[in-house]
């Protein structure tokens, strides 16, 4: 789950450029009006003045759109399934030495889904079905100190997995699992955040790839046990110091409806871009 940039994240990051994404890509009712502002204005008849103020709001109300659309996705964090998806295959490259053409392949198999503003569009298209009042609900929701301080504790444990601490700790838990209570807790925020499900669905759709351009390559066996001993595991890392009380208080704050509905919604769209 190492999120270090990896040449393979420098190469999907610079095959397209980032557009703003579109309004009916991101779910938002707003329609064109960016073009026909910048239009010169014939005459200063009412009618004219009238229907450049209706221009202006539609423009301005597509802006704010857009900047909703990428405070909740930024917020979100789900932006690092790419990052996830391009380390996991450049680690298998790595490991199978692949020639530098292989790279290349991979990067042409990854990009629809996983580069940058690929999969940007993906998370935006999840937000289709949610009107108005409910963006701002998911907006609060995922801005909520509760959220953005494990998020903080998140992207902190992300940073210490390179570490000597943190790979010491893995070892002690292995070798003397906390209590089973405190597992349980762990597993049931796992679920709450739809974690290891999204990690699951990112690597269902990387595996393919790589065995298209690796003939000989085949994914582990029991993957998808191994990376639900990895999510549990780094939880635990992230949670360390945090109380039952509280870990209980963040599983319910991903349970609120409108989140759960959105992660849903990413899950499918993932699953179905993947095949």
């Amino acid at each position: 789950m190492n999120m270090q940039r990896s040449m393979l994240a420098v190469l999907l990051a610079s095959t397209i450029a980032m557009p703003a994404i579109s309004a009916e890509q991101g779910g938002i009712n707003a329609e064109q009006g960016i073009t026909a502002i910048s239009m010169p204005v014939a005459n200063n008849t009412e009618a004219d003045a009238q229907l450049s103020a209706e221009e202006l709001a539609k423009q301005q109300a597509a802006e704010q759109a857009q900047k909703q659309l990428e405070a909740i996705i930024g917020a979100s964090g789900l932006e690092g399934l790419g990052e996830q998806a391009r380390n996991l295959a450049q680690q298998v490259l790595n490991e199978t030495q692949a020639p530098l053409g292989f790279q290349y392949d991979v990067v042409d198999r990854l990009t629809p889904l996983w580069a940058p503003v690929a999969l940007q569009n993906t998370l935006a298209s999840a937000l289709a079905s949610l009107d108005d009042q409910q963006r701002e609900l998911l907006q609060s929701t995922l801005n909520s100190r509760r959220l953005q301080n494990a998020r903080s504790k998140e992207l902190s444990a992300i940073a210490d997995q390179d570490n000597r601490n943190y790979q010491d700790y893995i070892s002690r838990l292995r070798q003397q699992p906390p209590a089973p209570a405190r597992v349980a807790l762990i597993k049931q925020l796992d679920e709450a955040m739809q974690f290891s499900a999204l990690l699951s669905v990112t690597r269902s759709s990387v595996y393919p790839q790589l065995q298209a351009v690796l003939r000989n390559w085949q994914p582990p066996r029991d993957w998808q046990a191994g990376l639900q001993r990895d999510v549990t595991e780094f939880l635990l890392y992230v949670h360390r110091t945090t109380p039952n009380d509280e870990l209980q208080r963040l599983a319910q704050a991903y349970r609120e409806p409108v989140l759960q509905q959105w992660l849903a919604g990413v899950k499918k769209s993932l699953s179905r871009q993947a095949g």
